[in-house]
């Protein structure tokens, strides 16, 4: 089982009411949450750890995971309010106004760490690294999880939403890059993240890095060298969550071409790797046609040209 771990949140996506008035629709989100589905719907055993709220919203979420096949047994649930995000349409980017504070998401602690057992593979990333205690139960769950579990982090970087946090946040982030196998970055991350180079990260434990830039495609970085895959042309509609389908998706392609451990994947030659980049870009893309994070099921892709 791959495990999700982060923020499952109620993303609120402009709408129009039936007086025309302006209005928001509540759809799910969450980077742990959209990556989650997405591998439920690739075919891969799923499962989510994050704190959820026992309120209205956080009902929506429980069900739209346990709809996909998502396990939810290591998710604890708080009498603490869901995370909000209104989204606001920009031109070809999104805007984002997180209600965020004393959430059911910041309340995981170092006592809420799940067993692993069964657990091959974890990824990570998200406004859940951002805030303790929640964040340092994060960091301790990648520690925990050993050398012999693959890791993917990606850092998904919120800038507005880390207020007097920064410092910790920074110091957290160089703690656990250097804990992960697989490291995805957008353009955003890379500059925010300031002179931090592929070989840098490739130096220490990870063994590939893929550097996404929308709708220019993604860069391998790997000890087969740098390799680039464009994205297919499309019509974009929505970008929200389409980093987090592209996670879900290279995942499920390494998944069907041989173990997902450090070490195979470490070994993994050239063809696999940019097959694997090529089908997550394509998945990637297809969910950028509609609006939300919606992630393409297998046979969905199997259609898409």
């Amino acid at each position: 089982m791959i495990l999700c771990c982060g923020e499952a949140v109620i993303d609120m996506l402009p709408a129009t009411a039936p007086d025309d008035a302006p209005s928001f629709r509540p759809v799910t989100g969450g980077a742990a949450l959209n990556t989650a589905i997405a591998l439920a719907r690739l075919g891969q055993a799923t499962g989510f750890f994050g704190g959820l709220s026992r309120d209205a919203f956080g009902k929506i979420l429980i069900e739209a995971m346990q709809a996909e096949g998502v396990d939810l047994s290591r998710a604890p649930l708080f009498d603490a309010p869901t995370t909000l995000a209104f989204i606001h349409p920009g031109d070809g980017t999104q805007g984002f106004s997180f209600y965020d504070r004393e959430s059911a998401g910041r309340q995981l602690t170092a006592m809420s760490l799940p067993p692993l057992d069964g657990i091959k593979a974890l990824v990570f990333g998200g406004i859940s690294l951002i805030h303790r205690p929640a964040a340092g139960a994060f960091e301790a769950l990648m520690q925990m999880a050993g050398a012999d579990r693959l890791i993917l982090l990606d850092p998904n970087i919120r800038p507005a939403l880390i207020e007097d946090a920064e410092e910790d946040y920074r110091k957290r982030l160089d703690r656990m890059l250097p804990m992960a196998d697989i490291v995805k970055l957008s353009d955003e991350d890379a500059a925010w993240l300031g002179p931090v180079s592929p070989e840098d990260l490739l130096s220490g434990r990870a063994c590939l890095v893929l550097h996404t830039h929308g709708r220019d495609g993604v860069t391998l970085h790997s000890r087969h060298g740098t390799l680039h895959v464009p994205a297919p042309e499309a019509e974009v509609i929505d970008t929200v969550g389409a980093g987090d389908t592209f996670n879900a998706a290279f995942l499920a392609a390494l998944a069907e071409a041989l173990p997902l451990t450090p070490r195979a994947v470490g070994l993994a030659d050239a063809e696999i790797l940019e097959r694997a980049a090529q089908f997550a870009t394509r998945a990637a893309t297809l969910s950028t046609t509609r609006p939300g994070a919606n992630p393409p099921t297998d046979k969905e892709l199997s259609c898409a040209p």
